[in-house]
Order: structure tokens, then sequence, then C-alpha cells
């Protein structure tokens, strides 16, 4: 009973903690792309005691709450379509071969990221969000995936350090 109360716990904090960063992304403009990004490593605590399903879970909770909650649609959606990551990160880093982990990975945020955007156009027909892409040129609109692409690989070590850091920092404080 202990422990089933310590895991609800966990995951009840984690979640409260990731959708507060997401309203919060809401409030600051610049936040847009930075609080799901953050709020995804509100996962790691509940992956490394509990494993994919409970992480699973906890993103699916704080998705919920953003989409519902959040002022800022654009964020919600992009954590609801990209925030599952840092759980499925250890399944992709099993990969053995360099070049095809660091494809899986690409391509997992690519389809993502393209599945997003159609459900922008087509689905949740925000066209504020649409009117700001097609103000841009295709040269910054290429410049602009290639570095959300360079962003996914630097998140990804980001979640690597993150790990080693709950691990050695905050791990102990939560099993005592």
């Amino acid at each position: 009973m202990r422990n089933e109360s310590r895991r609800m716990a966990l995951c009840g904090v984690m979640v409260a903690l990731g959708a507060a960063v997401m309203m919060a992304g809401g409030v600051i403009p610049v936040m847009t792309f930075c609080s799901p990004a953050i709020a995804g490593l509100t996962l790691l605590p509940v992956l490394r005691e509990y494993g994919r399903r409970w992480a699973l879970s906890a993103w699916v909770a704080i998705a919920a709450l953003s989409l519902m909650l959040s002022p800022d649609k654009e964020s919600a959606l992009l954590f609801a379509f990209l925030g599952y990551y840092p759980a499925l990160k250890p399944r992709l880093d099993a990969i053995r071969r360099r070049p095809a982990r660091i494809a899986a990975k690409l391509l997992v945020f690519n389809a993502a990221a393209g599945a997003m955007l159609l459900c922008i156009a087509y689905v949740f027909t925000m066209p504020a969000v649409l009117a700001e892409y097609a103000e841009m040129s295709r040269a910054l609109l290429i410049a602009f995936a290639l570095m959300a692409n360079v962003t996914l690989l630097l998140y990804d070590r980001l979640l690597a350090i993150m790990l080693v850091l709950y691990e050695r920092r905050l791990r102990p404080l939560i099993r005592k």
C-alpha cells in the first residue's frame, strides 16, 4: 500500500508541475516552444521510478490538462504530439548503430511534427498559426525545420544529462 501511495504521489506532483509549466507557457510568449520541452522533463522521475507505462500516463494527463486549460493552444498541441519523447527515448537509445539511432529519433520527431501541423490545418483550424507559417518564405521554413531537428538532438542530449542529475541528486531524496 505504501508503494502505491508513493507512486500516485510522485505521478500527481509531476503531472501538476508539468501542467503548471504548460500554463506558464501561455502567459510568457517566448515559452511557446520551451514550455513543452520543460514539461517533458517532469516525465523523467516517473519514467525512472515506475517505468514507461506510468510515464506515458503522466504525459496523457499533462497533455489533456494543457489542451483544456492552457491559453497557448499551439504549445499544448506541441506537447500533445511530442511530449511523450522522454518516455520513448530509452527505446530509441537501444538502437545500437548511431546513424540508425539518430535517424529513428528524427523520423519520430518529424512524423509527430507533421501530424501536428496537419491537425492544426485541418482539424483544429488555427488561422493565426497558419498565417504565421504562410508569411514565411520557403527558405525560412526550411531553416526553421532544420533548426527544429537540431533542437531535438540537443533536447535528446539534455534528457540524458538530466537523467544523470536526477539519479545522483534527486533520486536519493525521493527513495528515502
